[in-house]
C-alpha cells in the first residue's frame, strides 16, 4: 500500500507496530510518524472501526505520508488515518484518546524525555499500552558523543541507560513494564548501542490484593516496587499478583491460599466452610487432590494504594491525627508491625514511618535522580505534586537533602547519584514529629545531611563538622521565627532558602532558592497560620493578581 519513495524515507531502529497487537476497533497513535509506514500498518490492524493518528514535527515528512493516504485508503476500502503536526512534549490530543501508543526511534530525539514521557501517560486511556523501539545503552555516554549535534542526529547522541530508561517510565507512572527484544545497534568508540523494543501501561483502576511470596529467592521485587520477602503476607497490585501466580500464595479474607487446591493431611483439619478450594477430607493415603489454577479475586482489605491514601491527616481514613504525651505499643495499619507511637489518628490508626514513606520515598529516589532542575523551590513543588507525597509527613526529611544534592549536581557541582541516593537515604531515617518530640526539625536536618554530604563532614573531621552543626543550628533558628503547628511545606521552604544564602560561604557552586513559591494547600491544611506564614503574603498577592 505504500508508495516507494514513503517506504525509502522510513526511518528507525526497528518497527513496534507488530509487538504492539493492534486489534480490531482501538485508537492507535504513532509519535514520531515519518512518512507514515507504521501507520499505513497499523491502519490495516485496527480495521475500519479502528483509527490512527500519526504525530509528527516536520512538515516534509507530513506532506510524505499526507500524499499516500489516498492510495492506502483506497486500497483498504476504508480511510481511518490521519496526520497532525506536534512535539513529543506538547501532544496535540486530548487526554485518555489512545488504546497503543508508538514509536520507533524517535525518542532517544525528545530534549526532554520526562515530559515526553507524561505526555504519553496523558493520551493514553488507563490500561492503555505504550510499545517503542528505541536505542539505549548499558553505560554512561560519553561527553563527545552526548554533545555531538552528527550523533544526536543518528539517535546516539540522546540515548538513554536501559536503566534510567525504566526509572523514567516509573517516574512517569508506567507499570508492567516489560523488555520484549535487544540486538547490538552499532558501536561507537568504547560505547556499544542496542536496539530496544519495550512495553508498559498506564494502570487501571488500582485494585490490591494480599499474598505470600513462596520462594525460591530470599525476596523479590514486583515491577510497582514492592519487595516481597519469602514467607511474609504483603499486598501487590491484583495485575502482578496474577503475573507472577506460580510464585504466590494469593490469599482470600480469611487468610487461606485462593489460587491453589491444596491438600489436607492428617495433622490439618478439614476447612468445613468459607473456603471451597480447601474443602477436602484427604488424608494420609487418600487420593492427591488435582492441582486447579484458579482465577485471583480483588479481596477487601484494610490496606490501600497511594491513590486511595489521604494526602492530609490520616492516611487510612483522612481525619485528625492527635499526638498524645505518653508513648504506647501500637499495630502499624499497613505492615502490622508493632511500635511505640505518641501519634493516632481520632479513630486510632497509626501508620509507621516506613510505610508512611515507602511510596513517597520511592519518587523521590526517581525524581532527585533524573531532573535537570536547577532551582530548589521548583524541585520541591515537583515533586510535592506527586500523588505519592502527602501534605505533612516525614517525606519532607529525605526531600529537603536530595532536593538540595540534585540541583547542587545539575548546577555544576561534582557529586555523584550514589552521592544523592545516600543524602535521601539518611534524610528518611529521621523520624515523623521530631519538631515537637525532639525540639528539631526534619528539614533542618535534612539541610544538615546534604551539607555533611557536599562538605565530606564525619565525626572526625573538626572543621566540616563544625561548619554543619552552624548550618542546621541557623536553619532551626529561622524556622522557629514562625510561631504555629508543624507545616512541611513552610518549614522545608524556609529550610531550602536558608541553604541558599549559606551555599555562597561555603561551596564551590552556589544554591539557588529563587523562583516564586506560593501556598496553594491552606484549604486542605487544618492548622494553617495563614496570615502569620511567611508564604501567605506570596498567596494573597498570586490570588489577587488572578
Amino acid at each position: 500500500h505504500l508508495k516507494q519513495r514513503g517506504a525509502k524515507k522510513s526511518y528507525g531502529c526497528g518497527s513496534p507496530v507488530l509487538d504492539a497487537e493492534p486489534q480490531t476497533g482501538e485508537v492507535l497513535v504513532d509519535l514520531g510518524s515519518g512518512s507514515g509506514v507504521e501507520c499505513f500498518m497499523a491502519a490495516a490492524q485496527v480495521g475500519p472501526t479502528g483509527r490512527v493518528i500519526g504525530i509528527d514535527m516536520t512538515e516534509e515528512m507530513l506532506h510524505l505520508a499526507q500524499a499516500a493516504t489516498a492510495t492506502v485508503a483506497s486500497r483498504l476500502s476504508y480511510d481511518n488515518v490521519e496526520f497532525k503536526k506536534g512535539f513529543l512534549e506538547d501532544l496535540p490530543l486530548p487526554k485518555a484518546v489512545a488504546d497503543v501508543v508508538i514509536s520507533n526511534c524517535v525518542i532517544n530525539l525528545s530534549p526532554d524525555k520526562r515530559q515526553t514521557l507524561h505526555e504519553i501517560f496523558r493520551i493514553l486511556k488507563p490500561g492503555g499500552r505504550l510499545v517503542v523501539s528505541d536505542i539505549v545503552t548499558d553505560e554512561p555516554i560519553p561527553v563527545a558523543i552526548k554533545n555531538n549535534e552528527q550523533f544526536r542526529g543518528e539517535c546516539l547522541g540522546g540515548a538513554l541507560r536501559q536503566e534510567d530508561l525504566l526509572a523514567m517510565l516509573r517516574a512517569a507512572g508506567f507499570a508492567g513494564i516489560s523488555l520484549i527484544k535487544r540486538f547490538p545497534y552499532r558501536i561507537e568508540g568504547e560505547t556499544r548501542f542496542y536496539s530496544l523494543t519495550f512495553r508498559a501501561y498506564k494502570p487501571k483502576e488500582s485494585r490490591q490484593t494480599e499474598v505470600i511470596y513462596r520462594g525460591p529467592f530470599a525476596a523479590v521485587w514486583t515491577e510497582g516496587g514492592v519487595m516481597l520477602l519469602k514467607g511474609r503476607r504483603t499486598m501487590v497490585e491484583l495485575s502482578e499478583a496474577e503475573s507472577l501466580a506460580t510464585s504466590l500464595f494469593v490469599l482470600d479474607g480469611q487468610g487461606a491460599v485462593a489460587n491453589l487446591t491444596l491438600e489436607n493431611s492428617c495433622c490439618a483439619s478439614p476447612v468445613e466452610a468459607g473456603i471451597p478450594l480447601l474443602q477436602s477430607n484427604a488424608c494420609c493415603g487418600a487420593e492427591q487432590a488435582e492441582t486447579a489454577s484458579v482465577k485471583i479475586v480483588a479481596l477487601p482489605t484494610l490496606h490501600q494504594s497511594v491513590n486511595d491514601r489521604h494526602p492530609s491527616g490520616c492516611m487510612v481514613c483522612g481525619q485528625e491525627i492527635t499526638y498524645r504525651a505518653h508513648e504506647r505499643e501500637v499495630a502499624c495499619h499497613y505492615c502490622g508491625g508493632v511500635k511505640k507511637t505518641n501519634a493516632l489518628c481520632i479513630e486510632g490508626h497509626y501508620i509507621c514511618d516506613a510505610c508512611h514513606q515507602q511510596d513517597g520515598l520511592s519518587a523521590i529516589r526517581l525524581l532527585c535522580a533524573e531532573t535537570k532542575e536547577q532551582d530548589m523551590l521548583v524541585l520541591l513543588d515537583t515533586i510535592r505534586r506527586h500523588p505519592a507525597i502527602p501534605l505533612h509527613g516525614p517525606e519532607h526529611h529525605a526531600m529537603v537533602p536530595g532536593i538540595i544534592l540534585a540541583t547542587y549536581r545539575n548546577r555544576g557541582g561534582k557529586i555523584s547519584r550514589e552521592d544523592i541516593l545516600a543524602g535521601i537515604e539518611r534524610g528518611s531515617k529521621v523520624p515523623g514529629g521530631v519538631c515537637g518530640f525532639w525540639g528539631n526539625c526534619g528539614a533542618a536536618a535534612g539541610v544538615g545531611i546534604a551539607f555533611s554530604v557536599l562538605l565530606a563532614a564525619t565525626p572526625l573531621t573538626p572543621k566540616a563538622r563544625q561548619q554543619v552543626q552552624k548550618i542546621t543550628s541557623r536553619v532551626l533558628g529561622a524556622i522557629a521565627q514562625t510561631q504555629g503547628a508543624r507545616c512541611c511545606q513552610r518549614e522545608t521552604v524556609t529550610a531550602l532558602r536558608e541553604a541558599a544564602l549559606f551555599s555562597h560561604r561555603l561551596l564551590p557552586v552556589s544554591l539557588r532558592a529563587e523562583a516564586d513559591f506560593a501556598c496553594r494547600q491552606f484549604t486542605a491544611n487544618r492548622e494553617c497560620i495563614r496570615g502569620q506564614c511567611p508564604l501567605w503574603k506570596k498567596t494573597e498577592s498570586q490570588a489577587s493578581a488572578k
